[in-house]
């Protein structure tokens, strides 16, 4: 169903707009959506796309006693898995886990700069790069300074 779920919801995305992630549940009539993009993703955005999907007969078909959805945008606490998610984070702190010689390392530091290729962070004023393909994981560190 998710397969059928995210041909759906990608039919009916912007261009500016990339699918992270869609979740759904037939017994429960529930359907989530979650959406980024290399700019803000609105409250317009989200609801506009909530309408479309509302009036869509290919939802209508997977869910026929209705359906409940949620469209949003990644919390702070979604990993980040897209370069355009680095950039848009450029001069915050980041907790990045990604092997070195097939063993995991953990780092934070602040991303001075994101490319197609990967990462390059600041910690202790040394430069620090990590390619996308060896991050495993990688998450905003939430500051109240």
């Amino acid at each position: 169903m998710k397969d059928t779920l995210t041909t759906i919801v990608e039919s009916y995305l912007s261009e500016e707009h990339i699918l992270l992630d869609v979740f759904g549940d037939k017994r429960g009539n529930y359907i989530r959506v979650v959406i980024d993009g290399e700019g803000p993703v609105t409250l317009s955005d989200t609801t506009a796309l909530s309408k479309l999907l509302r009036d869509s007969s290919e939802i209508d078909t997977e869910f026929p006693n209705g359906f409940r959805l949620e469209v949003t945008t990644p919390g702070l606490d979604h990993p980040l898995s897209h370069p355009f998610q680095f950039r848009k984070n450029i001069d915050r702190k980041i907790e990045v886990s990604y092997l070195e010689d097939d063993m995991s390392q953990s780092i934070t530091g602040k991303v001075v700069e994101a490319d197609e290729v990967g990462i390059k962070l600041k910690k202790n004023g040394k430069d620090v790069n990590i390619s996308y393909a060896t991050i495993e994981s990688a998450k905003v560190k939430i500051s109240f300074k």
